[in-house]
C-alpha cells in the first residue's frame, strides 16, 4: 500500500522524540492516576505533537494529528494519555505497550490478519517490533497507555482485552492468599488468581483476579491496569478514593501503599507492570 512515509514513534507515544514533553516526569509514589472510560482529557492538558512526521510509521490516508500528556516517564517506561485524529497509519511499534481506549474508537489490524475495533474500556497488549495498521474513522480517539522500550524486538500477534469479558476460572492459576505475596488482608477472605500473557525481563502482563475483601497492598512494581469485569475501590496515600468500574484504568507507581476493596464476588483486570529500580 502506498502512502506518506513518517516516523511515528508509536502512535502510542510520540513523546519519546518530543523535547517539549520528554523532560523527566515521574509519578509520585503513593498517588494514583485514574483514567475513566468515556471521559476525555481536555485539549488544554495535551501537548500538540502536530503532524506525525518525523515521529515511525506510514500515513496511508487522512491527515492525522497527534497529542499527548505524559504522567510518568523513567528508565524506558512512559505512561499517560495519547490522542490521534482521523486517519489510517501503519505503525512499527518501538516498545511493548498496554493501552486502553477511553474515548472514541480505533480499528487495529496486526500482521497475522487479526482485525479488532476497540471502544472505550477495551485494552490491547502489543509487543515491541510488531507492525500494526491503526485506523481512526471518528473525529479522534484517546487512550491511556503504559509502554516500555525493550532491548530487542519481539513481534507477535496483538492481544485484546474486551471490557465486560470475564475470563473463565479454568484459564486462571490460583495464587492463594494475598498475604503470601506481600498484601495485608484487612477484612474478608480474599483469594487471588492470574493468567500471565507475557513476561520479559522486569515486566509482566496478563489478567488478574481478586475475590471479595479488603487488602492493603505495597506495590512492588509500577502498573497500568484496566478493570475488565465488576468493580474495585482504591484509596491512595494522598487520601484519594476512587471506585473503578468496567473499562476504568489506573496508573500506580512502585512503592505506593494502596487500599484495595472488592465488594462483589470478584473483580478482574488486565495489567502490565514493570519492576522499576528504586
Amino acid at each position: 500500500m502506498g502512502g506518506r512515509r513518517i516516523t511515528l514513534v508509536a502512535v502510542g507515544v510520540a513523546v519519546l522524540a518530543t523535547p517539549t514533553i520528554a523532560s523527566a516526569v515521574e509519578l509520585e509514589p503513593g498517588r494514583m492516576v485514574v483514567y475513566e472510560a468515556g471521559r476525555s482529557v481536555p485539549q488544554s492538558q495535551l501537548v500538540d505533537l502536530g503532524d506525525p512526521e518525523d515521529l515511525g510509521g506510514t500515513v496511508l490516508s487522512g491527515d492525522p494529528r497527534i497529542a499527548a500528556r505524559v504522567d510518568h516517564q523513567r528508565d524506558g517506561v512512559t505512561a499517560g494519555v495519547f490522542q490521534a485524529t482521523r486517519g489510517r497509519i501503519r505503525i512499527h511499534f518501538p516498545f511493548t505497550e498496554h493501552a486502553t481506549i477511553t474515548v472514541g474508537s480505533v480499528t487495529l489490524t496486526d500482521e497475522s490478519g487479526q482485525r479488532r475495533t476497540l471502544r472505550p474500556g477495551d485494552s490491547y497488549l502489543i509487543r515491541q517490533g510488531s507492525t500494526i495498521l491503526w485506523d481512526v474513522r471518528g473525529a479522534r480517539v484517546q487512550k491511556s497507555f503504559f509502554n516500555r522500550v525493550e532491548a530487542a524486538d519481539r513481534p507477535g500477534p496483538m492481544r485484546v482485552y474486551d471490557a465486560h469479558d470475564e475470563l473463565p476460572q479454568s484459564q486462571l492459576t490460583d495464587l492463594g492468599d494475598p498475604a503470601d505475596l506481600g498484601g495485608t488482608v484487612l477484612s474478608g477472605d480474599p483469594r487471588i488468581a492470574a493468567r500471565v500473557d507475557d513476561v520479559s525481563g522486569p515486566f509482566t502482563a496478563g489478567v488478574f483476579q481478586a475475590t471479595r475483601g479488603d487488602i492493603q497492598i505495597a506495590f512492588p512494581f509500577t502498573e497500568h491496569a484496566t478493570v475488565l469485569s465488576r468493580s474495585v475501590t482504591l484509596s491512595d496515600q494522598t487520601g484519594a478514593r476512587r471506585r473503578l468500574g468496567v473499562g476504568d484504568s489506573y496508573l500506580i507507581r512502585r512503592a505506593s501503599s494502596i487500599l484495595w476493596q472488592v465488594r462483589q464476588p470478584r473483580v478482574q483486570k488486565s495489567f502490565f507492570n514493570v519492576v522499576e529500580q528504586p
